[in-house]
């Protein structure tokens, strides 16, 4: 009866300690093997059992731990931050695992391109399964960044999931329409808006590209508006401090009575012009954040839905408030800023149009009851997005702003006759529903802002960026990168748990590269005769 293998295994471990010939033919028997192959992988193992963890290596247990050990860094490390094939080479021969695996710059070079095809095959398996449901709803994010060639990324702004990712030669309409054309045309999406930083190129690509709304980024508009200001009154807080510390150097050298009480006088002037310019500096930093806190589907203080009547109406002392630092700080150019900001509103408001459209459309698909209905729009969302804008924010003031306005509208929810008849079950379902529509509205493209920040670093280590390492990031990006709660993008846009990429990969992938003996020996070289005197 032939034996299984892991008795043939015990059957190898009890003739390991057997010497010589009569050894050497049992655990040839045991494994099927000739004694001469035998006695090859003994001398073998007996290299590689240079230090005392070495034979742990050579275990069933410990062999699959070492392939999952050297594929995780050079997935981890050498994939997704980019370390070259030398320094993962280093690292493995200063944790001992040379002797046991091919750890060599090429031997890693190739590993790394071994792994890149996995990865593309991994894309390639779970493509079925990323597609919508017909009409699935979607916001998106465009914008480019520069390594030589620009790199156009679009990104669903809502699950973090990247669209588009590919080097191109411009960014014209045309392009963009190109590479959008591969996912958009029969994919069965409906976009409901896109932001973007306002280039030509992608106002056309959202209104006649992807037929939806164009909302301008709120941070570039924010910053487009704050830096005419913002740099005047940093340029005087710079001078006022130079001119303390050099009528405070003077006061320090005076001679005589008379030219300290006139240094004096000039310190207490300088001192009221800094006072006045420290007021207009809160100032500006509070008219910005009410400006900021005021661009919302809800009325931060009301509650209340916000249109672009309502929003008009908010802005409107904050921006009065700007207007009138201009005549101290930044002259024509601040004004040109907020006239043009003003001129933007209109399109920043479409924005919540368009989410308050959506939310009306998803919620006569999720119930017809009318009551219900407004009970989810005047109640339910406003507590749900303040509580989401406050556990996402890190500013203290805004995250007590917003907990502050979470917590009246919880008040409202708690009291609210629908509430406290609606079972349990039922209200999580209509809590986790308003989760997802509220992660929905979007008014920046930061996700994509930082997707350039991660691509620069690994452009910079790697020397460029290959067209097939740019596709393998983007699909790590998909379907490997976590949030908090444990899901991906791809699960969060399609609603399906995928495998993890990370172990499909080491199942797919074969075994490690042996470990080559170098010709030399890896021996000192001898020194020549006669070199020293004696």
């Amino acid at each position: 009866m032939s034996l299984s293998l892991r008795e043939r295994c015990q059957k190898v471990a009890e003739c390991i300690h057997i010497k010589g010939l009569q050894g050497l033919k049992i655990m040839a028997n045991a494994t099927g093997l000739t004694i001469s192959s035998v006695y090859r992988h003994q001398q073998a193992i007996a290299r590689r059992e240079q230090h005392p963890e070495s034979l742990w290596w050579e275990t069933p247990v410990g062999n699959q731990w070492l392939k999952v050990l050297v594929l995780g860094v050079v997935y981890y490390f050498g994939l997704k931050h980019g370390i070259g094939a030398e320094g993962l080479s280093e690292f493995f021969e200063a944790v001992h695992l040379n002797h046991h695996v091919g750890t060599s710059a090429s031997s890693l070079r190739k590993l790394k391109q071994k792994m890149r095809d996995a990865i593309d095959a991994y894309e390639a398996a779970q493509r079925e399964q990323c597609k919508p449901h017909e009409g699935q709803g979607i916001c998106v994010g465009g914008d480019e960044t520069f390594f030589g060639l620009p790199i156009l990324v679009m990104v669903e702004l809502a699950s973090g999931y990247i669209f588009t990712e590919v080097e191109s030669e411009n960014r014209t309409y045309d392009t963009w329409s190109g590479q959008i054309q591969q996912w958009w045309s029969q994919s069965g999406w409906k976009c409901h808006f896109m932001v973007s930083d306002g280039a030509p190129a992608l106002i056309k690509l959202a209104l006649s590209g992807l037929g939806c709304a164009s909302v301008p980024d709120l941070f570039h508009a924010l910053r487009a508006l704050a830096q005419p200001i913002g740099s005047a009154i940093g340029r005087q807080v710079s001078q006022f401090n130079k001119k303390a510390q050099k009528l405070q150097q003077q006061y320090a050298k005076a001679k005589n009575e008379v030219q300290r009480q006139d240094l004096e006088q000039s310190l207490d002037g300088l001192r009221a012009q800094q006072q006045t310019l420290e007021e207009d500096k809160n100032i500006y930093h509070q008219a910005l954040q009410t400006i900021s806190k005021s661009v919302h589907p809800f009325n931060l203080i009301t509650l209340e839905w916000q249109l672009l009547s309502e929003l008009s109406t908010c802005l409107r002392a904050p921006l009065q408030e700007l207007s009138t630092l201009t005549n101290s700080y930044g002259g024509d150019k601040a004004t040109k800023a907020i006239n043009i900001f003003q001129q933007q509103l209109p399109s920043i408001a479409q924005g919540i149009h368009a989410w308050w459209r959506w939310v009306n459309e998803a919620l006569e698909v999720k119930t017809d009851e009318l009551e219900l209905q407004q009970w989810v729009l005047t109640v339910l969302l406003p507590w749900t997005y303040w509580q989401q804008q406050a556990d996402k924010t890190r500013h203290p003031e805004l995250k007590q702003e917003y907990q502050k306005a979470a917590n009246k509208s919880y008040e409202e929810l708690a009291t609210h006759v629908i509430t406290q008849q609606m079972g349990s079950q039922q209200g999580q379902q209509w809590i986790m529903w308003a989760q997802w529509m509220c992660a929905k509205y979007q008014r920046t493209s930061s996700a994509v802002e930082g997707r350039n920040g991660y691509l620069s670093g690994l452009h910079h280590a790697g020397r460029g960026l290959s067209e097939q390492t740019l596709r393998v990031l983007t699909i790590i990006h998909n379907f490997d990168l976590k949030r908090a709660d444990g899901s991906t993008a791809a699960q969060r846009l399609f609603d399906h748990r995928f495998p993890d990429l990370f172990e499909w990969v080491v199942d797919y992938m074969d075994e490690l590269p042996v470990a080559r003996r170098s010709s030399k020996a890896q021996q000192a070289n001898p020194l020549p005769l006669g070199l020293f005197s004696a």
